[in-house]
């Protein structure tokens, strides 16, 4: 069950626009080459996507993440020989907004490319254990670089020919930019369109903004027959804490429409933010993006019309509050309900180790298909013990 706990997949930490700023967006950083074209490993994982990155003679790994509009690090980042270039009026998943620092990176090398002046916002260190050092965003597409991601055979091609990938197949849509990031249009449900935000710094394959569904609901029956359920809570945190507590829906879809490519039975649930398409539709299929046309194409796996992705439905969220880890929302369904969690609950322990603070839950090394015991405190105090499987 605790697998379908969204502490590691719905934890939405994409630093996804900039508006108003005082430094000012751009793409100015420097490539060593041009007329290139080369072929980079990657690591998948959790299906994100992960680049080692040499700077300084060490390496760092870096997490390449669509959905923010430039390079982020960081509070206390362990990167050498940060260049303060000013601040930023950022606003995080949640839209929030800050005034941040942003910072130049250091010469670093990814495959054969070297990048110089690479600008990065320096955000507060996450509720959540993170375990890379920085991030590249899309600012790297919008410099004129196209890319195939394909994460089968760990690797992406990174070129800025303008007509390498003018001959790829596959299933292709059109992004507009909006805060410099890439949105989309895809179908939920039939006759409906959402703008969704492409977004590889988020792990579900799809999730729905409420209002948007709100607005699809009102208008058809056959929106409110793929609801399995509703509750009140909150889930994602991003990077200036967890969301307001709002109703959520959770949803059975009976196929999303990328184009005239279906993914069939996708559970999935609404949240405050933007709709997203997140990293796990490379479980499926290779992505091209290519800035010079403004298209992104997904190239399935299994050489189909569709796929049955037929997902387990979410069933926790554990946010933090006032320090500790709390159960944000709770899907009345799950076996954690049935067994006794409910919103509200904190944790005290989990197999007789205390856990403390949020952190703490974060590092715990949980194994899929393992049970635990969590000891819980309720909202009155009363502790209760339920065990569950992760």
């Amino acid at each position: 069950m605790m697998k379908k706990v969204l502490l590691t997949t719905l934890l939405v930490l994409a630093f996804t626009g900039i508006k108003a700023q005082i430094h000012g967006y751009d793409t100015s950083f420097l490539l060593s080459a041009r007329n290139f074209c080369d072929t980079i490993p990657i690591e998948i994982d959790h299906d994100q996507v992960y680049l080692s990155a040499t700077m300084n003679g060490r390496r760092y790994r870096f997490c390449l993440d669509t959905g923010s509009s430039q390079g982020v690090v960081y509070a206390a980042s362990s990167l050498p020989g940060l260049t303060e270039l000013g601040n930023i009026v950022s606003h995080d998943a949640n839209n929030r907004r800050d005034t941040v620092k942003v910072v130049a990176l250091p010469p670093f090398r990814i495959g054969r490319l070297t990048v110089t002046n690479y600008v990065a916002s320096v955000l507060p260190q996450p509720a959540v254990g993170r375990q890379y050092d920085a991030i590249i965003g899309f600012d790297l597409f919008n410099k004129g670089v196209a890319a195939k991601i394909d994460a089968a055979h760990k690797r992406l091609i990174l070129t800025d020919r303008r007509h390498t990938f003018d001959d790829e197949t596959g299933y292709e849509l059109k992004y507009k930019l909006k805060w410099f990031v890439p949105y989309l249009l895809v179908s939920p449900f039939i006759r409906h369109v959402d703008e969704a935000l492409f977004d590889l710094g988020s792990r579900p394959l799809y999730t729905m903004n409420k209002r948007s569904f709100d607005a699809h609901a009102y208008k058809s029956k056959q929106v409110n027959a793929q609801v399995e359920g509703r509750v009140q809570g909150h889930l994602a945190i991003s990077s200036y804490g967890a969301e307001a507590k709002d109703e959520v829906a959770f949803l059975n879809l009976d196929r999303l429409k990328w184009d005239e490519f279906s993914f069939c039975r996708l559970r999935t649930i609404t949240t405050q933010g933007s709709s997203r398409i997140g990293a796990r539709i490379l479980r499926y299929g290779c992505i091209v993006i290519n800035p010079f046309r403004r298209r992104i194409i997904f190239q399935p796996r299994n050489g189909a019309d569709s796929v049955l992705v037929n997902n387990k439905q979410f069933g926790v969220a554990f946010v933090p509050q006032e320090g500790h880890a709390t159960v944000g929302l709770i899907f009345d369904k799950s076996e954690a309900y049935r067994r006794g969690m409910r919103q509200g609950d904190t944790i005290l322990s989990i197999n007789g180790q205390p856990v403390r603070s949020f952190a703490d839950f974060v590092r715990y090394p949980f194994v899929e298909g393992r049970r635990y015991t969590f000891m819980l405190a309720d909202a009155k105090g009363r502790s209760k013990t339920v065990t569950v499987e992760r």
